[in-house]
C-alpha cells in the first residue's frame, strides 16, 4: 500500500517533543519547508516533520536554541539524495 501525504506527516525518532519550548527557530531554518508548528495537548505550539519532504540536512538540529529536542539517534537511516563516499 502506497503511503500517502498525511501518512507522511510524523515526529521523527531524533526529535523529543517533551524538551521542546515552541520558539519556532527549526521551522525557520528548515530550506525544505518540511516542518510546520502544531498546538499540543500541553498548549504548546511544537514542530511536526512532513517526512516527504525532509532531507535530513540537520539543519533544524544546529538551529534549536536549547539542543535538547534533538538527539543523535542509535540507529542508521537512509540518506535520501546523498551518496555514500
Amino acid at each position: 500500500m502506497e503511503k500517502t501525504h498525511i501518512d507522511q506527516l510524523i515526529t521523527p525518532d531524533y526529535f523529543n517533543r517533551k524538551e521542546c519550548e515552541g520558539c519556532g527557530c527549526c521551522v525557520s531554518i528548515c530550506p525544505y519547508h518540511a516542518l510546520s508548528m502544531e498546538l499540543c495537548a500541553d498548549g504548546v505550539r511544537r514542530p511536526r516533520v512532513d517526512m516527504s519532504k525532509c532531507l535530513r540536512c540537520n539543519r533544524c538540529m544546529d538551529a534549536c536554541e536549547i539542543y535538547k529536542c534533538y538527539y543523535i539517534p542509535q540507529k542508521k537511516h537512509e540518506h535520501i539524495g546523498r551518496s555514500s563516499l
